[in-house]
C-alpha cells in the first residue's frame, strides 16, 4: 500500500577516504531509524553521497559542481574523521570541511564525528593528521561533535542523534529552514551594549581601600613610635674619655695603633651612634606634614643603641649591619625604618595611580547580531591622529612596588575587560609563562636592585604587550588599531581585547569589520561621552 505524504530528508554523507568502512554503518543507522520511527510519523531519511549522487558535469571547480548538483539541498549532513582530512579545495582544506561549512552557513544540522580507534604510525600521513587535529581544535568549544571508538559506538550514537534532531521536526517543535543564515556585527559598549551609547571612564586608585590601607598602616606605625619612647642618648665627657688614654708600654711604641685599627674596623665595621638619618626624617616628616601630624625630636630618638655597617659584602647570611643595645632600642629603630619604606612605598603607589587616574579609557565589545556564526573577523579603529594612548607610553612603576604589582597581576586587573553573564572575555591571548621563576638562588651571584629593577621593567612591558594585542599604524591624519577575532557564534558578544586609551576624549573613532561569511565590509561610528 503506498504511504501518501511521506517527508523525506536528504542526508549528505560527507567522509575521507580511510573512512569508506563505517558507509555501511551510516546507512544501516538511517534503515533502523526510518524502520523504527520513519513508518510511524510518515517520514524517511534518505542518504546521498557524490559516489551514487552525481554526474559528470563541466563549468565549474570539482568541489562547487557538487555542491550545486546536491549538497546545497540536502537537509542535514554526517562526517566522520580518523586520519585524513581530504583532498583541499579553493576555498577550504578539503572537500569534507566545504561541505561542513556550506551546512553550517545556512544553519543545518551536521552530525560530526571523529574516530578515537588505534593507528599505525607508519601508515599515516602525519600532516593530514595534523590538520585533523586543527580541525578538531577549531570546534572543541561549540558543541558540534561526539567522539566514537569504533563501528557499533557510532551506530549507538548516530541513531540516537537522528531520533534527537528529526523527532521534534515531526512534531513541530522546531523547523528547517533554507534561508540564508547572516552574521551581523556590532561594536558596542560594554556595560550598556549600546550601539549609540559609549562611554569614557576612569579609574579611581588613589582613593581606593588598597591604597586607604596602607595609609592606615602607616597612621598606626606613627601613633605607636609617638606613644612610646626611650631616654635620651648618654653623653660620654671627653675629659673623662682623654684621662683613660696612657702611653702605651715600651715593647708596643713601634706599632701604628692608626693604622691596625683601621684594617681591623675594615674587618668588623665601626661601631657608630644609631641616628636616624636625615633621608629618613624628611620622607616621614614629608608624610606626617601632609596629614597634619606633628613630631616631636624624641619622635627620633633610639636610645644608646650603637649600629656596626661591614665594609665587607658577604655572599651569603645577613651583610647588613649588626645593633648594639636594648632590645626596645632594636625594635624601635627598626620600627623607624619599616615606616620609612612603607611610606616610600606609599609614594610609589600614589604617583603611579595618579597617572593611571588621569587616563581615560574606552571598554568596547563585538556582538554578532545575526542568525549565524562569523570567522575570521578583522577590526579596524580610525580615529584623530593624536588621541590615543599606547601602553608604551605608560610609565613603570617605582622600584619599590613593581614587584608587588605584577605578583598580583595589577595590568590584568586595570587594563583588561571582565567577562559577565552578557559579554566574553576575548579568547584569542598569547599563552603567557607564569611570572617569574626565580629557582635556586645562587648566593655568589645576586644581582643588585637596580639589576632587579631592569628586570622587573622587561616584565611588566610583556605583560603590556600581551594584553594590548593591537598592531598600530598612523598616516597623516589618523591612528588606526587593528586586531583578530577567530570565531564569534551568533547572539553572543566578546570583549576587546583591552581597553583603549586615551590622552584626551577623541571627537569620534570609525570602525570597520570584515570578516569570512560577510562579503561586504562594514563600517560605522563611535562618539563618546565623558562620565
Amino acid at each position: 500500500m503506498p504511504r501518501i505524504g511521506i517527508t523525506a530528508y536528504d542526508l549528505l554523507i560527507s567522509c575521507p577516504g580511510d573512512v569508506l568502512d563505517y558507509l555501511d554503518v551510516i546507512k544501516e543507522s538511517v534503515e533502523s531509524f526510518n524502520r523504527m520511527y520513519g513508518v510511524l510519523n510518515n517520514i524517511e531519511v534518505v542518504t546521498k553521497h557524490w559516489s551514487t549522487d552525481s554526474y559528470p558535469q563541466s563549468g565549474d571547480k570539482p568541489q562547487e559542481l557538487l555542491n550545486k548538483q546536491f549538497v546545497r539541498d540536502c537537509d542535514a549532513a554526517i562526517a566522520i574523521f580518523w586520519t585524513k582530512f581530504g583532498t583541499p579545495t579553493e576555498k577550504y582544506g578539503s572537500g569534507t570541511e566545504e561541505e561542513i561549512e556550506e551546512m553550517f552557513s545556512v544553519g543545518k544540522q551536521v552530525f560530526m564525528y571523529f574516530l578515537d580507534a588505534p593507528i599505525n604510525p607508519s601508515k599515516v600521513d602525519m600532516n593530514q593528521y595534523h590538520k585533523i587535529l586543527d580541525f578538531r581544535e577549531k570546534y572543541k568549544d561549540r558543541g558540534v561533535y561526539a567522539v566514537i571508538k569504533d563501528k557499533h559506538e557510532l551506530q549507538r550514537q548516530f541513531t540516537n542523534h537522528l531520533a534527537l534532531h528529526f523527532l521534534p521536526l515531526v512534531s513541530g517543535e522546531k523547523s528547517t529552514t533554507n534561508e540564508k543564515l547572516k552574521p551581523i556585527m556590532q561594536v558596542k559598549d560594554i556595560n550598556t551594549l549600546s550601539e549609540k551609547n559609549y562611554s569614557l571612564y576612569r579609574s579611581n586608585l588613589c582613593d581606593s581601600k588598597f591604597i586607604n590601607d596602607k595609609k592606615e598602616d602607616i597612621l598606626k606605625k606613627i601613633k605607636v613610635l609617638k606613644n612610646t619612647g626611650l631616654p635620651g642618648r648618654v653623653v660620654v665627657d671627653s675629659k673623662e674619655s682623654e684621662d683613660t688614654l696612657k702611653e702605651p708600654p715600651s715593647y708596643l711604641k713601634n706599632i701604628d695603633f692608626q693604622k691596625l685599627m683601621g684594617n681591623i674596623n675594615k674587618v668588623s665595621g665601626t661601631m657608630n651612634d644609631a641616628d636616624i638619618s636625615d633621608n629618613w626624617k624628611s620622607t616621614i616628616k614629608d608624610f606626617a606634614e601632609k596629614n597634619e601630624i606633628r613630631l616631636d625630636d624624641d619622635f627620633w630618638n633610639v636610645g644608646d643603641l650603637k649600629k656596626q655597617n661591614s665594609q665587607f659584602k658577604l655572599p651569603f647570611g645577613n651583610s647588613g649591619p649588626s645593633f648594639e643595645g636594648t632590645e626596645e632600642e632594636k625594635e624601635r629603630y627598626t620600627l623607624l625604618e619599616e615606616l620609612y619604606w612603607d611610606v616610600r612605598t606609599y609614594n610609589e603607589y600614589n604617583e603611579y595611580f595618579n597617572h593611571i587616574d588621569e587616563i581615560s579609557v574606552a571598554k568596547l565589545a563585538i556582538s554578532n547580531v545575526g542568525n549565524s556564526y562569523d570567522e575570521d573577523i578583522d577590526v579596524k579603529l580610525i580615529l584623530p591622529k593624536g588621541y590615543i594612548l599606547k601602553h608604551s607610553d605608560l610609565p613603570y612603576p617605582g622600584i619599590n612596588i613593581i614587584n608587588e604589582l605584577l605578583e598580583m597581576r595589577f595590568i590584568d586587573f586595570i587594563f583588561s575587560i571582565e567577562e559577565s553573564d552578557t559579554v566574553e572575555k576575548y579568547g584569542y591571548y598569547p599563552i603567557r609563562p607564569p611570572f617569574k621563576d626565580m629557582g635556586m638562588i645562587d648566593p655568589f651571584n645576586q644581582i643588585s636592585a637596580s639589576e632587579e629593577y631592569e628586570s622587573d621593567k622587561e616584565e611588566y612591558r610583556k605583560s603590556l604587550e600581551s594584553l594590548f594585542l593591537y598592531r598600530v599604524f598612523e598616516n597623516e591624519d589618523n591612528d588606526i588599531l587593528t586586531f583578530h577575532i577567530e570565531y564569534l557564534k551568533h547572539n553572543t558578544s566578546m570583549s576587546f581585547p583591552s581597553v583603549l586609551m586615551f590622552k584626551d576624549t577623541p571627537s569620534y573613532i570609525e570602525y570597520e569589520i570584515s570578516s569570512k561569511h560577510v562579503p561586504e565590509v562594514l563600517k560605522g561610528k563611535l562618539e563618546f561621552k565623558q562620565e
